[in-house]
């Protein structure tokens, strides 16, 4: 699964602890994250801007102070809609929760969530307790201070109590499982031709050929993964692209259009402005005003 395209691995810093966190910052307006997944549990805390995250068929917008639960092997994006925006990412190794002994907990709870039969919702907001628990946590993390490992372990299983208690989305079955794990790997291909021929004329019996179904088959799939249709996701991924042509100022608004692949700029132009609220024009006007 570690050679698919849109899966993301990315090392601990300290493989002996098993956790990593981070701050994400200068993350302008219109600024993305591809769609990807992983194997372990992520969760972003934001402090300051506006963004949309997306997990698989959800939307959601974010602020400061909201929290995004990213499951095991869940297809997952992220567009900024400020230019300020900051978020926290804790990145968890199952490692780091597991123990050598075997014991009711770890069957019970870490077992389950380590082999993606517990899913969480995706977003909290307005939780005062997840809030302090995951304020804590990081601070513990950065602080550094003589027994950190273990206050940080502490305050990530309290944390998972807490989403136990209240957040449980679903369980998964078996079955289920392995049916998210073969589209996974089926689609992968799918969505990297599309991040690498954007530019280009795509159809939907194209893509359907390619991982060999019919087309029918390949849109109910593509939607229960996504949430989009296939014009709205590679729309997506061109009005991307559009982004930073128009942040990089030294093309015209119909050099754009014809780069990113809308062969028609007022078409271009409608996506754009349904999307971001703003003509692409007057977007690249805001941009170097600053």
């Amino acid at each position: 699964m570690k050679n698919l395209n849109t899966y993301y691995y990315k090392k601990m810093p300290d493989p002996n602890l098993g956790i990593d966190i981070f701050l994400a910052e200068n993350f302008k307006k219109g600024r993305k994250f591809n769609t990807h997944w992983h194997e372990n549990m992520q969760l972003y805390f934001f402090t300051e801007g506006k963004a949309f995250v997306e997990c698989n068929k959800n939307r959601y917008y974010v602020t400061k102070d909201s929290i995004i639960v990213i499951n095991n092997n869940e297809l997952h994006s992220l567009e900024s809609l400020s230019d300020d925006l900051k978020f926290y990412t804790i990145r968890m190794d199952s490692s780091f929760l597991f123990s050598n002994q075997v014991d009711l907990c770890q069957t019970k709870f870490l077992s389950p969530l380590s082999q993606n039969q517990i899913a969480f919702q995706n977003l909290i907001e307005n939780d005062k307790d997840v809030l302090d628990c995951m304020r804590i946590t990081i601070q513990e993390y950065f602080s550094r201070k003589i027994g950190y490992e273990l206050a940080v372990k502490s305050y990530i299983y309290q944390l998972i109590v807490l989403l136990l208690r209240k957040y449980i989305s679903r369980f998964l079955t078996a079955k289920e499982l392995t049916l998210k794990s073969n589209n996974l790997k089926r689609f992968d291909l799918i969505f990297k031709y599309i991040d690498s021929n954007y530019y280009e004329k795509i159809t939907t019996s194209d893509l359907s050929n390619r991982v060999h179904i019919s087309t029918a088959h390949f849109c109910r799939i593509f939607k229960e993964m996504t949430g989009k249709t296939t014009t709205d996701y590679i729309n997506g991924v061109r009005l991307e692209k559009a982004i930073d042509y128009l942040n990089k100022g030294d093309l015209n608004i119909s050099e754009i259009a014809v780069r990113c692949g809308f062969d028609n700029i007022n078409y271009f132009s409608r996506v754009f402005k349904k999307h971001y609220k703003v003509s692409p024009t007057k977007f690249k006007e805001m941009n170097f005003k600053k």
